[in-house]
């Protein structure tokens, strides 16, 4: 099943010449070009879905842990999710069925001083992060389509145990 895809307006991209003055914003239409089209790509030719890895376990440990296995996702919105080592997700607290739910967040790190004027000084990013968030969700809701489902946990006597019924979503 083929969903619609949001198509971009007209994407744009800086055309360069020599002497020309660059600002941030062009620097930043230059970027949203090209992660524009590489998500469009993945949704076009891969669809959201787990392309490898991301095998879902509940430790032995006591209490238990649920740990992620590295792998790469793509999302609904065409981002790479990537985990690049192994990492716990949240344990559910309650219920009885629960979806180990991967999203793709972004965050500013790197900050350094940019003088404003004066004796003033503002701190700025220099760098933006992308990285992988779990969330331990009672059901499949529409905020969780926003993420993809690595597992399904059931509890089956008092003990969480990996639903083998449940089919992660893959990419094509």
């Amino acid at each position: 099943m083929k969903k619609n895809i949001e198509i971009p307006s007209r994407l744009k991209r800086v055309n360069t010449f020599n002497g020309q003055l660059l600002t941030p914003v062009d620097f930043k239409t230059e970027q949203e070009y090209f992660i524009k089209r590489m998500k469009l790509h993945n949704l076009i030719f891969h669809s959201s879905g787990i392309v490898s890895g991301l095998g879902v376990s509940i430790t032995k440990d006591t209490p238990p842990k649920v740990m992620v296995s590295p792998g790469l996702a793509i999302d609904p919105y065409g981002n790479f999710i990537i985990l690049p080592k192994a990492e716990l997700a949240p344990f559910p607290e309650k219920g009885s069925l629960v979806y180990i739910i991967i999203y793709w967040a972004e965050r500013e790190t790197d900050f350094v001083p940019m003088p404003t004027g004066g004796d003033d000084v503002e701190t700025v990013a220099l760098r933006i992060e992308e990285y992988a968030i779990f969330k331990c969700e009672p059901k499949q809701s529409s905020s969780s389509q926003n993420g993809i489902a690595l597992a399904r946990l059931k509890k089956i006597r008092g003990k969480w145990k990996l639903d083998k019924q449940f089919k992660v979503r893959q990419c094509r």
